[in-house]
């Protein structure tokens, strides 16, 4: 009886238990590795970047017999026009899932970047871990297509430079898909994207020949924050008002402050860890923000005569780059308030957070309240190493 009710159970699971009703065989798909948007003439141009198996698990080594990937463009009304279009061109579907990159360039982020944020979100089969960036100064056909000596798939070499950059310098922000749609909904805070750029010239770094130069002609870099109000850009925060904004929002891994010490010399500070917290409330109806930064960092070079050994030498250190990480917070600020009115450090989700209260009092008009805001900055810098000398021995080289 036992054995009778084991088979009849077996029987029910195997009659409810579906197929791959919806498998896709490998060979008939088209891994896309990165994306690009552009537009021109109201027109969307949507890039794929699909990679080679072959070609990148080739062990070949001296000469080039294909490239590692295909990029494929094509224009339409809507961007899913435009990808059902590419299908036209490519011999296989494109496949989403893999996506590293998204690039969007400057007059798609410009005029608003929800359309291209909503269809990739609502795919089911696009995961929202991949990051998007902006292509600044030139298209993302471009940025896509340009080849690297290091990395067989440009869209990788993206997703790695991105990675690298921002652990060891404070002006690359990187941003997946899901937190830009967070910040688009949140209250009190609006996106930002960094943006890449291309040194040299386009087409000779679109050739494998770009990859087999000593000295590439041509390379990418990622290159300041693009800085939105809701879902359209705005502008350009530089070098030092990125690594301001970094600061703020608590995205420091590690960087460098450079403190001038003697003509054109200067003191290098190696920051090695970075701890932000920002405190909001309102009080008599005002908004207020209090930022502060706490910071440890390591002498990391020296061209002038400093004695290091002094302890009143490095207290003085401690408080030049506590002042330049002020200079570099109150000009993001700064910009931010006056030049684009758009609160991207997120000071009213801040205040949301710590006083809802008095969030609901400000809130509708929150674009005025921020660009009249009052930000209190502290700053405190602790300095643990030298290196393996204390002072320098340049002082004591023999003058020509």
């Amino acid at each position: 009886m036992k054995r009778k009710g084991m088979c009849l159970m077996a029987i029910v699971i195997l009659v409810l238990l579906t197929g791959c009703w919806n498998r896709r065989e490998l060979n008939d798909l088209a891994i896309v590795m990165g994306t690009g948007i552009d537009k021109i003439d109201g027109e969307y141009v949507v890039s794929a970047q699909i990679v080679n198996p072959g070609a990148v698990a080739s062990k070949e080594s001296g000469k080039i017999s294909q490239s590692a990937v295909a990029t494929y463009s094509m224009r339409g009304s809507s961007i899913f026009e435009g990808i059902r279009r590419m299908t036209t061109e490519t011999p296989r579907r494109l496949y989403f899932s893999h996506i590293q990159v998204l690039v969007l360039g400057e007059q798609v982020a410009r005029d608003g970047i929800k359309e291209a944020l909503d269809l990739l979100f609502r795919d089911h089969e696009v995961r929202p871990d991949f990051y998007v960036i902006l292509a600044k100064d030139t298209t993302a056909l471009q940025i896509l297509s340009m080849i690297d000596p290091l990395e067989k798939i440009p869209a990788t070499k993206l997703y790695k430079s991105l990675e690298t950059g921002e652990k060891a310098w404070g002006s690359i922000v990187s941003m997946q898909l899901d937190e830009v749609i967070a910040d688009l909904l949140r209250e009190g805070i609006e996106p930002i994207l960094v943006g890449a750029t291309m040194k040299g010239k386009v087409q000779p770094g679109t050739s494998d020949l770009n990859s087999q130069n000593v000295t590439p002609p041509n390379l990418l870099k990622y290159e300041d924050i693009g800085v939105f109000k809701k879902d359209k850009l705005l502008g350009w925060f530089n070098e030092v008002e990125s690594i301001g904004f970094s600061y703020i929002t608590d995205r420091v891994d590690s960087t460098i402050e450079e403190i001038p010490c003697d003509k054109n010399k200067k003191i290098v500070i190696e920051i090695i860890r970075s701890k932000t917290t920002v405190n909001g409330k309102v009080k008599n109806g005002k908004p207020q923000i209090e930022v502060s930064v706490s910071a440890e960092g390591n002498v990391g070079e020296v061209a002038c005569p400093k004695d290091l050994s002094n302890p009143q030498t490095m207290y003085k250190l401690e408080e030049d780059v506590e002042k330049r990480i002020r200079e570099k917070i109150v000009s993001a600020v700064h910009k931010a308030q006056k030049q684009y009115h758009s609160d991207v450090f997120g000071f009213g989700q801040s205040i949301y957070q710590n006083d809802p209260k008095g969030w609901e009092k400000v809130k509708e008009d929150w674009d005025s309240q921020f660009s009249n805001l009052k930000v209190k900055i502290k700053t405190d810098v602790k300095l643990r190493r030298t290196g393996k000398v204390g002072n320098s021995f340049i002082p004591f080289m023999k003058k020509e």
